[in-house]
């Protein structure tokens, strides 16, 4: 217990430091750790890749060895769990990075046993960092199915909901993609994991989002869906947040439907100044949107691309919004705990405004 808080106080201590400048290295990182996937799944094209050249076991620990202040580390996929070693992949993500506070990674939930014996070694290797598994789920299930192109997969990804809800210090999550094949169904999600007795403060939403070097999805043509009443009734649904992560999520809601309405965000991008992210085949990207490869590092040392010229004029670039501008959730994380002051002005006057709204 002392250990977890004085690991708090460290990465408050650590997202400070972003506050007044770039550090020296990121405080959050997304690994992508493998393309492949066993699900076939419409708004995503990374199981079309053939996954090969992804970085081994042993050099994704030595890029983790060379992140002393990392805090958050993300690990994804494609499915993260077809890798073969993936239990010393995970492993070394919860203890290299000896200054660790959080760690998610997530699954599609195919398979279910081997997530649990995982998640459960990964869980002893390091009992002083939140653990954090996200399920994803799109909805009940001849929906589920329909989406994963795969029969069967919304029972297994139940299963192992189940299965990682049973494991003591691991917070698990349900992630929904919102589309237009999902947004129709999420009354039904929602009363699905109601009656599984599932916490809805933990059911996050993404909207779909097309990325070239990360979906591999460009090739197609989302209808979109207007956040609207949908994200105000998931807002009013999660009710008040108890956790720091809760609170995160809450005010990343809060925004997006400012942003949704058409207004700018607010809150400066922290791509390449605290947060980066690293492809299956060790390129390092500011993000896993934005298609600008700044560098392998399978060559490089993290510091000699983080301090070079390509990834300077990168962030240049994004600060002058070069890149597109956006609002996903893997972005607006650090985005509004790097600027504190700037988000809590934003949100508290998009609060009050809500309020007066509702009034």
């Amino acid at each position: 217990m002392i250990a977890a808080v004085l690991r708090r106080l460290e990465m408050i201590a650590r997202l400070s430091e972003t506050w007044f400048h770039r550090p020296p290295s990121p405080t959050r990182v997304v690994f992508d750790v493998t393309r492949r996937c066993n699900l076939r799944c419409a708004m995503c094209r990374t199981w079309e890749h053939p996954g090969t050249g992804a970085l081994t076991a042993e050099e994704i620990e030595r890029i983790l060895g060379q992140l002393p202040r990392l805090t958050w580390l993300d690990m994804t996929g494609g499915e993260p769990f077809v890798r073969p070693d993936i239990e010393r992949v995970l492993r070394a993500g919860a203890t290299v990075p000896r200054g660790l506070t959080v760690f998610h990674f997530q699954t599609n939930g195919w398979l279910s046993e081997r997530v649990e014996a995982v998640t459960a070694a990964v869980r002893a290797a390091r009992e002083d960092i939140e653990l954090i598994v996200t399920v994803s789920i799109d909805g009940p299930p001849e929906v589920h199915d329909a989406v994963r192109g795969r029969e069967g997969s919304a029972a297994r990804a139940l299963e192992t909901l189940d299965r990682l809800g049973r494991l003591p210090g691991v917070e698990v999550h349900v992630g929904t993609t919102v589309s237009s094949q999902t947004a129709g169904a999420l009354g039904r999600t929602e009363a699905m994991l109601r009656a599984r007795g599932f916490d809805l403060r933990r059911w996050h939403w993404n909207w779909l989002q097309t990325s070239a070097h990360f979906f591999g999805n460009t090739d197609i043509e989302p209808k979109p869906v207007v956040p609207g009443d949908l994200l105000r009734r998931h807002m009013a649904r999660r009710g008040v947040p108890r956790t720091m992560v809760e609170l995160m999520e809450s005010i990343y809601l809060l925004n997006l439907d400012a942003v949704a309405r058409g207004e700018d965000s607010g809150v400066p991008c922290q791509a390449l100044r605290s947060a980066a992210f690293i492809s299956p085949e060790g390129q390092l990207y500011p993000c896993h949107l934005y298609d600008r490869p700044l560098g392998s590092l399978r060559e490089h040392s993290v510091a000699a691309l983080w301090h070079g010229h390509a990834v300077a004029k990168a962030r240049d670039d994004i600060d002058a919004l070069a890149c597109g501008g956006c609002f996903s959730a893997c972005e607006a994380y650090p985005a509004l705990a790097g600027a504190p002051v700037r988000t809590a002005t934003v949100t508290a006057a998009r609060l009050l405004r809500r309020l007066r709204e509702n009034a």
